[in-house]
């Protein structure tokens, strides 16, 4: 029922917002290490926005800063090309975090930081490499802002032509498992927000301290969109998919990791609660098959249908989740095995922390 209602918070794409005679600026920041394989479509997307190509004042209402961050592929050869085709595109480049930053949050904060003083009205908006905006997408992202009264909106991406199992297995169990953190209207102890695509108030931003008040976090979206909500803001999640895909959970091996990463950025590394979440999961989502055989097999009514009930329950939650993020929802009626799963992600999780400890208690036994 928490999954259902959660479901049905997230904002529809409204219209693009009325003409205005002077269209506030769009500054879009693209952190990209390493990522020669997606960065021209993604640059491609962005360019191709129809909002605001000029302001009253002739210049141009869209900006774009593209950060190289220590990249060793052909990423920042890439963006040059965009930027020598496009007087809008600028690249800046970063050889990497300092001490104390993780990586994608430190590029945005440079990539704010070159954009210059901030202008009224402005907005930033947050793209990740691997995702592709439609051409409408900018403008109806902040026709939905307008509308909600809202400082900080966020889109997941949809998936690609020929996306991998990792959308119909791991998406909805994923999504459920977030949203039990963090709310999609900034209610409760989180501010749910999606990094594949955010926009936000650049005077919020501001106020909030920027990216630099948040140095350290690799769950940037949530810590950011939770830093606006508590100094005042509105957040909202919006339902984009249709106008951005992302490429970023393909292959399976790609999109399993991507939850990983993000669940083990969640719990701060916290072997304890990886290893309680995935033992917890696999035991929960099993359950109702357990009870269900048991009560066939004992021909208990009672047991029989507190099993189909729960078994009902999850498949009926994966078949909403998969839905709003555009997956096929074909496994629905396996979700407490899909469910069990992704219990697996968080187990693998607790060994990569087991092992990060083991290697570092290593190193110091060496010195």
């Amino acid at each position: 029922m928490r999954t259902l209602r959660k479901a049905r918070s997230i904002l529809p794409l409204g219209q693009e917002p009325s003409e205005t005679v002077l269209p506030p600026t769009v500054t879009v920041v693209v952190p990209a290490r390493n990522e020669e394989a997606v960065l021209d479509d993604c640059l491609r997307g962005i360019r191709g926005q129809t909002y605001g190509s000029v302001q009253g004042n002739g210049s141009p209402a869209l900006r774009v800063v593209v950060v190289d961050d220590g990249s060793t592929d052909r990423t920042g050869e890439i963006a040059e090309r965009h930027a020598a085709e496009d007087p809008r595109v600028r690249v800046v480049r970063s050889d990497g975090p300092p001490a104390g930053w993780s990586g994608k949050v430190h590029a945005m904060h440079i990539g704010v930081e070159a954009a210059g003083e901030p202008e009224a009205g402005e907005w930033l908006l947050f793209v990740d490499a691997d995702t592709v905006l439609a051409p409408e997408l900018l403008g109806r992202l902040l026709g939905t802002a307008e509308q909600a009264e809202a400082d900080l909106v966020s889109t997941p991406g949809g998936p690609p032509e020929n996306s991998s199992a990792s959308w119909p297995v791991l998406m909805p169990a994923g999504l459920q498992m977030i949203g039990e953190n963090a709310d999609p209207m900034g209610r409760g102890g989180k501010a749910f927000a999606i990094g594949h695509c955010i926009l936000m108030r650049r005077s919020h931003y501001e106020k909030i301290g920027g990216w630099e008040a948040l140095s350290g976090r690799r769950n940037e979206d949530i810590a950011i969109a939770t830093a606006v909500r508590d100094h005042g803001g509105i957040t909202r999640v919006v339902e984009g998919l249709s106008y951005v895909t992302t490429s970023g959970m393909d292959p399976f091996r790609q999109g399993w990791d991507s939850f990983r990463k993000s669940f083990v950025a969640g719990t701060h590394g916290s072997l304890p609660l990886l290893l309680g979440a995935g033992l917890g999961q696999i035991a929960l989502c099993l359950a109702s098959p357990a009870v269900l055989v048991s009560g066939l097999r004992g021909a208990d009514p009672a047991r029989i249908a507190l099993g189909a009930i729960g078994w009902g329950a999850q498949s009926l939650a994966h078949l909403r989740t998969a839905r709003v993020m555009h997956a096929n929802p074909v496994l629905a009626p396996l979700a407490p095995f899909t469910n069990a799963v992704f219990g697996g992600v968080l187990l693998h999780g607790a060994v990569e922390v087991a092992r990060g400890a083991t290697s570092w208690k290593g190193r110091a036994a060496r010195f």
